[in-house]
């Protein structure tokens, strides 16, 4: 009697670990798939004119799934991501009683499911790798190889005069569009895609194939060019030379050869470049151009791009019309809309306007957990994707806090939060390698 519980006990918990398995299976699978749906989505509307809307169920969908795997992991956890959102959606909810306004209110909660999916996927993540995180690093890579190819081939679709310019609409109008991004809808939120899928993929071929890495580079300028965006552009810069310069990890800080043969010839080019450039510049007519662009928009109007203006009229309204809770809780997007431009383009901002206190807050520890998961992996001697991470991390948070689109974007959203959890998965691993050594160690020296 005994061993037949027992037998039944042990093919209750196979059951359980194979189930367990086939969902983290199905959740990885999804986040892989997720840019290829926006694409497909950015087809039924760039092609037959239908918003479709299978981007957002699909992604709906997925969160659902991942939830679902928290509560089974954590109830704590749950509970606690559950009770931020609500925390979010309160300035909303105050807006929504005074304009009755459904459909914004509906819009202020898509929002916020946007803002908290890269943080939700890291958090699942993490729970994954208590018991593997082995699974998180392999399907992981899989997502990230594979998202490549989908980004790829839509900038290979745009060369070909096909889907949507960055700038402009479709591309089929040559005379007024600028840039391409294939099948993709959102325009800015492809340069965070960018950053990310070409970053990892800079980052695996200097671990394995240096000799493609230098074959790859021209093409990474290529790309960012081709998109357009001012972000994409100097984020090509940013990878290419940082990412060999974070892969000596444990020796970040310090001053190595790489670092000065990698940091030299950047500084020798660019001041012959000056030497060179300011005269053609003057020659032009370019240079007192920029001149007078400076002066009259400045340092911030530059960098900015003219969003400083937006944030300074938001702030006026602000001024007028904001009460006590909306200062506290925010406005909601939609309530924003009301009074001005219901997105400023500058994520913490934005989060601010739309969620008080706790959207600004929600944007602060996003960057703390991501910057200090990545930074002690990339401090790690054998961390596998900790300085990819960190460097992806520094270009997409500088991205946010000038032009906007990363931690608002729900395309960039799942594997953002994803290479992160990549990221504390190499910190796992890492530290049961330890402990396995000193267990043997230990076993060793009572022997």
């Amino acid at each position: 009697m005994f061993k037949l519980i027992t037998h039944h006990h042990r093919a209750a918990t196979t059951c359980s670990k194979g189930a367990k398995l086939a969902f983290t299976q199905l959740t990885f699978l999804m986040i892989g798939l997720s840019l290829f749906i926006d694409a497909i989505n950015g087809f039924f509307l760039s092609g037959l004119g239908i918003d479709s809307r299978l981007s957002a169920i699909y992604k709906l969908v997925l969160l659902c799934i991942i939830l679902f795997q928290i509560g089974a992991f954590s109830q704590k956890t749950l509970a606690c991501i559950l009770m931020g959102i609500l925390i979010l959606m309160m300035g909303p909810t105050v807006t929504l009683t005074s304009t009755l306004d459904v459909s914004g209110f509906f819009l202020d909660f898509t929002t916020v499911l946007k803002i908290t999916t890269a943080f939700i996927v890291f958090l699942y993540c993490v729970q994954v790798c208590k018991k593997s995180p082995e699974l998180v690093e392999k399907y992981g890579k899989w997502c990230c190889q594979f998202s490549f190819v989908v980004l790829a081939v839509n900038l290979a679709l745009g060369v070909m005069g096909f889907g949507f310019s960055s700038y402009g609409g479709e591309t089929t109008d040559e005379s007024t569009n600028i840039g391409i991004k294939g099948f993709f809808y959102a325009g800015n939120e492809v340069s965070g895609i960018f950053i990310l899928l070409f970053g990892t993929t800079l980052h695996l071929l200097w671990q394995k194939h240096r000799t493609m890495y230098f074959f790859f580079v021209p093409l990474v300028f290529i790309a960012g060019l081709l998109i357009a965006t001012k972000a994409a552009m100097l984020a090509a810069a940013l990878l290419v030379f940082a990412i060999p310069l974070f892969n000596e990890r444990n020796r970040l800080l310090n001053v190595t050869w790489l670092k000065v043969k990698m940091i030299l010839p950047v500084v020798i080019v660019t001041i012959v470049l000056l030497f060179i450039l300011v005269p053609v510049f003057q020659s032009t007519g370019l240079w007192e151009r920029f001149v007078w662009f400076y002066q009259k928009k400045g340092v911030i109007g530059i960098i900015l791009s003219g969003r400083d203006e937006f944030i300074i009229a938001a702030l006026v309204v602000f001024q007028q019309f904001a009460d006590l809770s909306q200062i506290l809780l925010g406005f909601g997007r939609s309530g924003l809309g009301m009074f001005t431009k219901d997105s400023m383009e500058v994520d913490p901002v934005d989060m601010y306007f739309w969620f008080g206190i706790a959207g600004l807050a929600m944007f602060m520890l996003l960057a703390t957990v991501f910057f200090r998961v990545s930074y002690l992996a990339t401090r790690q001697k054998y961390s596998l994707w900790g300085p990819s991470v960190l460097v992806i991390n520094i270009a997409l948070f500088s991205v946010s806090m000038i032009a906007g689109h990363i931690v608002t974007s729900g395309m960039l959203a799942p594997l953002f939060g994803l290479i992160n959890g990549m990221a504390y998965a190499d910190l796992c691993l890492l530290k049961n390698k330890t402990k396995r050594d000193n267990g043997e160690h230990e076993g060793i020296e009572t022997k």
